[in-house]
């Protein structure tokens, strides 16, 4: 049996028997809304435990929208249009109005990038901003959570009149789920606050995937009454990047509401945990910061001790704006709490991502294919590196059992699978 993998912008092919195959895991197809604008605004006018933008009365109140970067698959170059226009009908002037770009501690994003992400016109008529994570003098410290997580926002955020963030629900490692205040958390926090938290959270839940409430999400919560969300929208959206349905109102009733319907889309039931897992990080592919995504979920799907396969391009390699990732992915759990507990650590949340994935190693040998990670650094990080897919999965089998059982992950970076 033929069957077809997304690698970035391409497909891969793989030849599998099909009685080796236990789930082909993609996530469910769900018709999108046939009109994704008065979808918006019908979410806006009956917004989850909030107020309308009306209630908000923006007229002569800055007002600062935060919006999510090109690692992440919200649509918001359709979502932003109807919002703006519901703002200034209710008498907000443009250049009141300020668009933060949530990066995290992702790098920049290029001018052409952002024009694609938000739409030209926006970008031409509204002041957009990138967050700079490293730059204390545009933060602002507003106390402490989880004893030992500060506080550091966003300054141009915080001081807006109105709060309004943006998002997109799909499965994530550490939250359980995106969207809600992990815009704020960590997309607009400073690095230490980011840092914190990444290690809080791979010391408490491993792996998160599809958890509603756990240890993490409660964290970015907290964060976010520290910091003030007036209005939440968030969209549940197909695979194919298409508007099912828009959440608006209360950052938490709104985003725990739009969780019922993402499940749907995203959580996947598999029959069984196997063996050997193939997992595509795809669409979460641009560097290994983002395609790890790939590994939590076929983790689930995996029995301890069995194969992890994951294909996944990564074109800027391994981390462009955490070069100290690489190595602190050489050492196990043990040792990096050690180093963590020293005082020995650079990069907070490279070093939270890396007990996050050695945590996975631990439990699983993993093979990688991508271009964008060579040999010699996939061995470093304790992976081994195949140039071909087939190639991979055939020494797997033979190395394991030709009788094994496999999962595939066709969109390994946004499926949550649920072994019955």
């Amino acid at each position: 049996m033929q069957i077809e993998l997304q690698y970035g912008k391409n497909k891969v092919y793989l030849d599998l028997e099909e009685s080796m195959i236990n789930e082909i895991i993609n996530p469910s197809d769900m018709s999108p809304s046939q009109n994704p604008e008065l979808e918006i605004k019908n979410a806006l006018k009956n917004p989850i435990e909030g107020p309308t933008i009306e209630e908000l009365s923006p007229k002569g109140k800055s007002i600062a929208i935060a919006v999510d970067d090109i690692t992440r698959a919200t649509p918001t170059n359709v979502l932003l249009p109807t919002l703006l226009e519901l703002l200034r009908a209710a008498g907000a002037r443009k250049e009141d109005i300020k668009i933060v770009i949530a990066l995290g501690t992702h790098r920049k994003m290029t001018e052409e990038e952002v024009k694609e992400k938000y739409g030209p016109q926006i970008v031409e008529e509204y002041h957009v901003v990138n967050h700079a994570y490293d730059d204390e003098s545009q933060l602002k410290y507003v106390g402490k959570i989880a004893d030992d997580v500060p506080v550091w926002i966003n300054k141009e955020y915080l001081s807006a009149d109105i709060r309004i963030v943006t998002g997109n629900l799909i499965p994530h490692f550490n939250a359980g789920w995106a969207g809600g205040a992990k815009i704020l958390l960590p997309g607009l926090a400073g690095e230490e606050t980011v840092g914190r938290m990444h290690v809080h959270s791979a010391s408490t839940t491993p792996n998160g995937l599809g958890m509603k409430d756990n240890p993490t999400r409660l964290i970015i919560d907290d964060f976010a009454k520290k910091v003030g969300i007036h209005l939440l929208v968030n969209t549940a959206i197909t695979r194919h990047r298409e508007i099912v349905k828009v959440f608006a109102g209360h950052f938490i009733k709104a985003h725990r509401k739009g969780l019922e319907l993402a499940k749907k889309i995203y959580g996947v039931k598999v029959s069984g945990a196997t063996d050997i897992t193939i997992t595509s990080s795809h669409p979460a592919d641009i560097e290994f910061w983002q395609g790890l995504k790939g590994l939590f979920s076929a983790d689930i799907a995996t029995r301890a001790g069995g194969e992890i396969i994951e294909l996944t391009p990564c074109p800027e390699g391994i981390s462009m704006a955490h070069p100290k990732w690489i190595d602190y992915l050489q050492y196990g759990t043990s040792e990096l709490k050690q180093m963590y507990d020293a005082g020995e650590i650079e990069d907070f949340v490279a070093l939270g991502l890396a007990l996050n994935v050695a945590h996975i190693k631990e439990k699983h040998p993993i093979y990688l294919i991508s271009d964008g990670i060579s040999e010699k650094d996939a061995e470093k990080i304790g992976f081994k590196k195949f140039k071909k897919l087939q190639e991979a999965v055939d020494f797997v089998i033979d190395r394991r059992h030709p009788k094994s059982k496999v999962n595939i992950l066709t969109y390994g970076g946004e499926t949550y699978p649920i072994i019955e």
